[in-house]
């Protein structure tokens, strides 16, 4: 027995190699079958791990002389200061001799002991600012630690390609906000400019650091149109001609600059430059790679073939990427049989077994590109020799001793597991996977190599493993056919049942199913409301990614870690429904915001979704739009602040949106589009959640109060009224338009009213719940209330004002839109006017009824009326009849818009407080200068003067906005001209200073006038 048992391990060992023997000598044949050859290591080749060697060297050269010329002023923490630099430079370039137990995490905590001890210094600002973005994502830190580097005098003593290096961080840590095209242009000019600056620089690179120059530079052919002439075109054309370039440099940004440009012949000319770039250099692999492109276009010499080009780039630099990544593109290339060319190149790569070197990033991106071209990742992995490879190739990197794969171990572990489940080895996986904690790694989370349905979340992902690994598989299928298709009872029984088989713990996925089936029953009766909760579990909502928890009160939270967080509800809500509720914003920036997700879907590989949002910019102006993850916010709606609470509710109808924020507006009956140019379709299995790609470290957003009820139908979309065929069509036609908003608006704001109603009487603010009633009294008269109409709103009574607010400004927007729309339909009839007096008799109309109601001649902002045009943005503020005032770094908005000419006075006392602002637009009155005390306007026209005040003094400011420039008068006396302000102002901004103020500003007896 004994014999027995000692040959247990030596059998399961056998085993093992003959199944390590079986799938090489598969992947082998299927390669064969494909004509994709072995990828062979030969001898002499060099690795990227020797040329993060060569990077290491030239970042000493660059960054340490003028590091320890200013170590000289911290000599007690120098030794520290040196190991880690030398430390974080060698992780940064990639260097094989790192000191394996100082991972991206202990060198965070080394960069942060060393600034908490005085040592002020750019580089390690940027040191640490990278080790806490590489360690967790610290979004917060790393832009403090950019932040302070940019700030710093000393920044100007170290060579520019430093700021290239901070501004690629801050680029890579910015992400709370989508990029519009425009920024994107603005970013890749400002990198191209910093690039080329450093390029030509010989003190930062110099001549025997070609190569390194080279791999820096090969971005700026991609951020120019280089068959447009452009300026930006000539500035890289002269880059690339730089004299004291080396020959093999100037040769292969030649080619380059040939290569991206589309015709024959300049591909012709770029294949002339790397082939003599080959020849100057065959011991550097650019070249080779580079040529693999220009046969990829038929454009190389007759006979050689992208392989060829390929094998010679490997041959003298083993794991190159950029012939790994062309060669990939080029089996894509207009094939019919990509897939099976790409699986074979994928074995290829496995089968050199080298985890430790760029062939790893090579392999992922064939992963992630099989993805991309198939209809089902998970079908192409479950394929032999691919499954085996890919397993292998995992377990390689989890188990590897290589320093980088150790740091990597925990995701590259749950790595393991997710590419076992998709490849349909659930027994691997599911034992895998226990070993992962939840949720995933952050790098796993974030990882897009799988190109998973968006349904395929952790949970899925485990629970699926778990079941099929017990055999559970047809049972689970079963299951899940009956709630694809709505047998939501037959369904809740199946998972009920599964559920019973274990003795233990089920997974949580049968527990989330089957919360989304005893959700799905109740909201199937159109019009009951349906209180949403949050329970510590979490099985009613699938957590994507994010430190989510719930409440025992069914408050959902997400605890901020500078990194993502996306959340849905199990249960479908379809296409037709209402949602309500609120979200605060604790322990974090108040700029932070939150996405509601909407009509969430999957279909193929890809997740879709419209977010409604809410976020504040750089100056603390709260906004609100609606976007998908390929379009801009629209349309940027301010909506009242109230603080950090926010309120939303969400009405959509066969895909139409209404989402309303504080009560005002954002879009109504909105179709958006998913890409420009096609229309979002949100499907009957669709449901929504809550996301944002950034949570602030150490905040905690709650979202609470949720309810959701489902609604009816509507009889399809209303019919496109009749174009008006005379002025009484257009009389009955405009007065029926605005009738519907104002019952619509009514509608939707008193199911708000009530709400509020309802809470405030359970908290006992029974003056503030009196007030709320009289004004739903007011919503049910069936017209639109003015201010006069509305109770007055007492300072305290927040919720009351914020809806007083939102409605006033809805009802001004929905009015606007309907005169917009009536006025264009009354243009229309009257150019189809009969005769003069016809046509007079519609421009009469429309002057009277359908134009933007002029502001008065004179305005007093501070008046009673004008209440609901004014909104806090920042701070604390305090507003009476003839005075508003705050201290801090606070703001005041107030509804403007006009156009020059005008005329702005007001008093200001500036009691301690420091730089007080009043923005127009495009030009501001401004204290610059907080130590000075000196008033002017910016930006400054000339030799503009400025105005020196004394603090606790009271001064009468004039803004005088004409036509040609803007002229700032105090106490009568001509001070100084400014730029002119363009355009329409939407807003006046009063801002009474910066967060450190410990004073206050008062702003008294504003009036605005018109100019002649």
């Amino acid at each position: 027995m004994k014999t027995i048992f000692w040959l247990l391990p030596l059998l399961a060992f056998s085993h093992a190699t003959a199944a390590d023997t079986d799938w090489r000598k598969a992947a082998r044949e299927f390669m064969a079958e494909q004509e994709i050859a072995p990828i062979e290591i030969q001898p002499g080749t060099r690795f990227e791990a020797d040329l993060a060697r060569d990077r290491l060297a030239w970042m000493q050269r660059v960054f340490l002389p003028p590091f320890e010329k200013h170590l000289e002023k911290w000599p007690a923490q120098a030794e520290a200061a040196r190991s880690f630099v030398k430390q974080a430079l060698m992780a940064n370039a990639g260097h094989p001799d790192v000191d394996p137990q100082r991972p991206w995490e202990v060198m965070n905590k080394e960069g942060t002991a060393l600034i908490k001890a005085g040592v002020d210094d750019p580089l390690v600002y940027w040191l640490t600012g990278l080790a806490a973005w590489n360690f967790n994502e610290g979004f917060t830190e790393a832009r403090e630690c950019i932040s302070k580097s940019f700030r710093h005098k000393q920044l100007q003593e170290y060579p520019s390609v430093l700021i290239l290096f901070l501004n690629d961080l801050k680029e890579e840590t910015r992400g709370r906000d989508p990029k519009t095209p425009e920024s994107v242009v603005k970013v890749n000019a400002e990198r191209r400019r910093r690039i080329i600056e450093s390029a030509v620089n010989p003190a930062v690179y110099k001549p025997e650091e070609d190569r390194l120059l080279y791999a820096d530079a090969e971005f700026i052919f991609g951020t120019v149109n280089l068959n447009e002439a452009s300026t930006e075109a000539t500035e890289v054309e002269q880059f690339c001609d730089t004299p004291h370039f080396s020959p093999w440099l100037r040769e292969m940004l030649q080619g380059r600059l040939a290569a991206g440009r589309t015709e024959d012949v300049h591909q012709v000319k770029a294949r002339a430059h790397f082939l003599k770039a080959w020849e100057l250099c065959p011991d550097r692999a650019a070249a080779a790679a580079a040529m693999i492109n220009i046969v990829k276009s038929g454009n190389g010499i007759s006979g050689e073939t992208a392989r060829q080009w390929f094998d010679r780039a490997t041959a003298v630099e083993f794991d190159h990427y950029p012939a790994y990544h062309n060669y990939l593109e080029t089996l894509r290339h207009g094939r019919h049989d990509s897939l099976d060319k790409m699986k074979a190149f994928y074995c290829a790569c496995a089968l050199t077994d080298r985890d430790d070197t760029a062939v790893a990033a090579a392999m992922r991106r064939t992963i992630d590109r099989l993805a991309y071209d198939s209809s089902d990742i998970r079908r192409v992995l479950s394929q032999s020799p691919m499954k085996e490879a890919a397993i292998h190739s995992c377990r390689l990197m989890a188990e590897s001793k290589n320093v980088y794969r150790v740091w990597e171990h925990p995701w590259r572990l749950a790595d393991l597991g997710k590419i076992a489940w998709a490849a349909g080895d659930y027994e691997t996986a599911d034992e895998t996977l226990q070993q992962v904690p939840v949720p995933f790694p952050r790098e796993t989370r974030r990882s897009r190599h799988l190109h998973l349905n968006g349904a395929e979340n952790e949970e899925s992902i485990r629970g699926e493993s778990r079941l099929f690994a017990l055999g559970l598989d047809k049972e689970w299928e079963a299951a899940e056919d009956l709630y694809r298709f709505d047998k939501v009872a037959d369904a809740l029984q199946s998972y009920q049942d599964l559920t019973a088989r274990f003795q233990g713990e089920p997974p949580k996925l049968l527990l989330q199913r089957i919360a989304a089936c005893k959700f799905e029953r109740s909201f199937a009766t159109a019009g009951k409301w349906l209180s949403l909760w949050a329970e510590p579990d979490l099985v009613e909502w699938n957590r994507f990614s994010g430190f989510w928890t719930g409440l025992k009160s069914g408050t959902l939270v997400i605890n901020g870690e500078d990194a993502q967080g996306y959340i849905v509800h199990n249960g479908r809500s379809g296409t037709n429904f209402e949602l309500m509720g609120e979200y605060e914003v604790k322990d974090g920036s108040v700029n932070q915001g939150l996405d509601i997700m909407v009509g969430y879907h999957c279909r193929g590989n890809s997740s879709h979704w419209i977010s409604c949002m809410q976020w504040q910019d750089s100056k603390s102006i709260p906004f609100g739009g609606l976007r998908s993850i390929y379009t801009w916010p629209e349309p940027e709606i301010t909506p009242p602040s109230g603080g950090k609470v926010w309120q939303f509710h969400i009405i959509c109808q066969n895909g139409a949106v209404t989402f309303r924020l504080n009560h005002r507006d954002i879009v109504v009956g909105y179709h958006p589009f998913y890409q420009p140019g096609s229309l979002f379709e949100m499907p009957e299995d669709s449901t929504f959640g809550f996301s944002k790609r950034f949570f602030n470290a150490n905040s905690r957003t709650h979202i609470r109060r949720l309810k959701i009820r489902r609604l009816e139908p509507p009889g399809g979309r209303p019919e496109e009224q009749a174009a008006p065929v005379n002025l009484a069509a257009l009389r009955l036609g405009f007065e029926a338009a605005c009738k519907r908003a104002i019952d619509d608006l009514n509608a939707t704001a008193l199911t708000e009213a009530e709400v509020l109603a309802n809470e405030l009487k359970r908290i006992k603010r029974d003056e503030e719940a009196a007030k709320m009633r009289a004004f739903i009294s007011q919503l049910k008269s069936g017209r639109a209330l003015t201010p006069d109409d509305m109770p007055v709103s007492l300072p305290g009574e927040v919720a009351l004002d914020l809806l007083l607010r939102g409605y006033h400004a809805s009802v001004n927007a929905r009015m606007s839109k309907v005169r917009g729309e009536w006025k264009t339909r009354a243009q229309t009839l009257c150019k189809a006017a009969q005769n003069p007096q016809e046509a007079a008799d519609v421009n009469l109309y429309i002057s009277a009824h359908l134009e933007e109601a002029p502001g008065s001649p004179t305005e007093d902002p501070l008046a009673p009326a004008n209440r609901f045009k004014w909104t806090p943005v920042a701070g604390e503020w305090t507003r009476t009849a003839d005075m508003i005032a705050a201290g801090g770094r606070s703001g005041m908005q107030y509804d403007f818009n006009r156009r020059p000419p005008f005329q702005i006075d007001f008093d200001i006392n500036a009691l301690g407080s420091r730089r007080p602002q009043v923005i127009l637009g495009n030009v501001k009155l401004a204290v610059e200068d907080a130590e000075a005390k000196t008033f002017g306007l910016y930006p400054q026209a000339g030799t503009a003067g400025v105005f020196t005040y004394q603090p606790n003094k009271l001064y009468h400011i004039t803004l005088k906005a004409t036509l040609e420039k803007t002229e700032l008068l105090i106490d009568g006396a001509h001070v100084c001209d400014g730029a002119k302000i363009e355009g329409n102002v939407s807003f006046l901004r009063f801002n009474s200073g910066v967060a450190a103020s410990s004073g206050r500003t008062e702003f008294h007896k504003i009036r605005i006038s018109p100019l002649p």
